[in-house]
């Protein structure tokens, strides 16, 4: 052990750089970014065409499996890729790390309620990212908060659509 370094600098060290795993993580994550309206659809284009990980950039198109007789929650929605192939919400998330849900503040709430259900009934945890367009109120984009927070775990606000693609790669999507 050497005196006098902290304990970040001895971490540095060739001594402790032979504990370090020298290659990436062999399990990619399977991620699914899913856009809950058109605005966000169109944003989610241009970032699909950056290097991901193997993500799935989906659209939001409607629930289904709702019964207004049990009063139970849809679980399931239809989805589109972005180039208009349907899939279910539920295949889509049974193998999946990682679920982005991509909307503009005032919209979307239906949306966000089914994949939230869908979510916890597969104990997978979901992250919200609102993009605050201009123009938008501080009464819509409140709105907006208030219908996701009970189904993300983690919910973020974005004046900029370039944040959106920030925080994509922070979660390493």
């Amino acid at each position: 052990m050497q005196l006098g370094l902290s304990e970040s600098a001895r971490f540095a060290t060739a001594e402790e750089a032979r504990f370090r795993i020298a290659y990436p993580n062999s399990r990619p994550r399977k991620s699914r970014v899913i856009a809950l309206d058109e605005p966000s659809v169109a944003m989610l284009r241009t970032l699909a065409d950056m290097p991901w990980s193997g993500a799935h950039f989906l659209r939001y198109v409607n629930a289904k499996g709702a019964t207004d007789s049990l009063h139970m929650l849809p679980v399931d929605a239809v989805l589109e890729d972005l180039e208009g192939k349907r899939v279910s919400l539920a295949d889509e998330l049974a193998d999946a790390d990682i679920i982005v849900m991509v909307t503009t503040a005032g919209t979307a709430a239906e949306a966000a309620e089914v994949i939230g259900n869908a979510c916890f009934v597969r104990n997978k945890l979901a992250t919200g990212l609102v993009r605050n367009a201009e123009g938008i109120s501080a009464e819509d984009l409140a709105r907006t908060l208030t219908t996701m927070r009970p189904f993300a775990a983690m919910l973020v606000v974005s004046n900029g659509d370039e944040y959106v693609g920030g925080m994509l790669s922070a979660l390493r999507v």
